[in-house]
């Protein structure tokens, strides 16, 4: 069973008024019940309390939670940061679609009751690392919940991604570029490009090819346990490659980026089991 609430880490998307709001009475909730809360240093300032001011590596090593207020993007880059220590995610949704999130700003202190007894689920999920290899060295490496993306720039000239699967040459995708995702970040940027869907807890990769210039590319299912390359061929377009749509590197001609399964594992807090299906079904608004 999960371990109760003793302390907290708040993260709430810093342009939302309605998340700094709750902030605060989040903030007060904790105070009143001798929870421990820590803020990370610009979000404390904000508030006027330098006190609870942490940077995110000390977050990692004082809270046992990390409690999200936003909405899908805010959890993204909260489990990139605290994937390392293992913590839980808690999401709190203030955006748009929420798939990761477990409530409104409404159910916020009826979760952080059950949190704080214990009465909560964990799931599992994978995430991707990615590397970028310049005459032969890694010269950067990042983890991704959702994907990888080799992408041109908008005005930029087609390029060529050619994909090797643990050695085995698939193909070059000549177009805008490539998505690699994991399972949850299937029905992200990949769906929006053709991919499949993919429930959580099937430890897949994917292959997504993004407008390509020839009909007979489709995407790639593969095993979480072999290692993607692709070589980009880039002379004529500026190109970057893509953490979870947040986070940007600018790769050049020759470079190459290997995708794999990371070892660390996102950790997102549920009330209850849920069923994925439904869950997309709610979301898509299929069959309405």
């Amino acid at each position: 069973m999960p371990h109760p609430l003793k302390r907290l880490a708040l993260i709430c998307h810093p342009t939302r008024t309605a998340a700094l709001e709750m902030a605060e009475l989040v903030i007060q909730w904790a105070r009143e019940r001798h929870v421990g809360v820590c803020l990370d240093k610009e979000m404390a300032t904000r508030f006027g309390r330098d006190d609870l001011g942490m940077t995110r590596a000390e977050m990692g090593h004082f809270a046992d939670t990390v409690l999200v207020l936003g909405g899908d993007g805010s959890i993204l880059e909260a489990v990139r940061s605290f994937a390392p220590d293992k913590l839980p995610i808690v999401g709190i949704n203030l955006g748009h679609l929420g798939f990761l999130t477990i409530g409104t700003s409404e159910d916020t202190f009826r979760i952080l009751e059950r949190l704080q007894s214990g009465s909560y689920l964990i799931q599992e999920h994978i995430m991707l690392e990615a590397r970028v290899r310049r005459n032969g060295k890694v010269i950067t490496r990042s983890t991704a919940l959702n994907d990888f993306v080799i992408v041109k720039e908008a005005i930029s000239r087609v390029i060529d991604v050619s994909v090797r699967i643990s050695g085995t040459f698939v193909n070059t995708y000549r177009g805008d570029g490539v998505i690699f995702s994991s399972p949850t970040g299937s029905t992200a940027y990949s769906l929006s490009a053709g991919g499949p869907i993919v429930p959580p807890w099937v430890s897949v990769l994917i292959v997504c090819p993004l407008a390509s210039h020839t009909l007979s590319a489709r995407p790639v299912v593969t095993s979480d346990q072999e290692v993607i390359s692709a070589d980009v061929t880039c002379t004529h377009a500026h190109v970057n490659l893509v953490t979870d749509g947040q986070e940007g590197f600018p790769l050049e001609n020759g470079d190459v980026v290997e995708v794999l399964r990371a070892e660390d594992l996102a950790r997102i807090v549920v009330m209850k089991r849920r069923n994925f299906f439904q869950v997309l079904r709610r979301k898509m608004k299929w069959g309405k």
